[in-house]
């Protein structure tokens, strides 16, 4: 399950590398386009750094090493 999860944020940091490349050639101010983009932005950093943090989770042998130190 954390593979799925380091190709899902690769993935994601791909797709807004090419979405930067892509709105440089928008005008900054045209029909409120950066305040969405920014906003969009935001929103993925936030996202991306909580799967980050829950990848730990996620990791079927750091779950056994848990166990195993609780007993």
């Amino acid at each position: 399950m954390s593979q799925q999860l380091n190709n899902a944020l690769e993935d994601v940091g791909k797709s807004m590398s090419t979405l930067r490349i892509a709105i440089k050639g928008i005008p900054v101010r045209r029909e409120g386009f950066k305040g969405l983009h920014d906003q969009f932005a935001r929103s993925v950093a936030t996202l991306t750094t909580h799967m980050s943090y829950a990848r730990v989770l996620l990791d079927e042998e750091a779950a056994e090493r848990r166990k195993r130190r609780r007993r």
